[in-house]
């Protein structure tokens, strides 16, 4: 047995038992047919980061549904806060839309929130497209949530230092009393 297919097939320990019982010694003869065919220099490397996207994104939507199937709640209190999220994203949009801010309320609420209820939309047809809408749907609301927060806090922080006077203008720039 070659050195790459012995790397493979300790790689498969990634997914779950069951599905390396079920599935393990197809995919190892899979890995094996390919580096026959299209192995050799650069063919290798090839075969290795396709076999390796495969087995990491596959291993995970395994992964993912032995934990589903585990616990049916979690899966229940996932999809509700992927509907919040969505949800509350679409209102930040429309909140930027009616302030006059298009394209803030297209880029921190309209697309994550779009985003996120499509790919709940989708995850009992294409698990996968799913998978990738609602990470990225999350991603960018996180994002969007962190810059909009922040500048909210710094806001306050500096107008509570103005109304209170520890923040004024003196001269040519603004003082700040410790």
């Amino acid at each position: 047995m070659a050195l790459s297919e012995r790397a493979y097939q300790a790689l498969l320990v990634v997914y779950p038992q069951d599905h390396r019982r079920a599935c393990g010694e197809s995919m190892t003869q899979l890995f094996r047919d390919r580096m026959h065919r299209d192995g050799g220099g650069f063919g290798t490397a090839v075969v290795w980061s396709q076999m390796g996207l495969d087995l990491a994104s596959s291993a995970t939507k395994e992964r993912m549904e032995t934990i589903m199937e585990v616990k049916s709640w979690t899966k229940q209190w996932w999809e509700i806060l992927v509907v919040l999220l969505g949800v509350n994203s679409l209102v930040v949009g429309f909140g930027f839309l009616v302030s006059g801010y298009a394209d803030v309320a297209i880029l921190v609420g309209f697309a994550p929130g779009a985003l996120l209820l499509v790919g709940l939309a989708l995850r009992r047809t294409n698990r996968a497209a799913a998978t990738v809408l609602i990470i990225l749907g999350s991603i960018g609301a996180g994002l969007a949530y962190w810059v909009i927060y922040t500048v909210v806090f710094a806001l306050i922080i500096v107008v509570g230092g103005f109304q209170k006077g520890k923040i004024g203008f003196q001269g040519s720039g603004p003082e700040i009393a410790v």
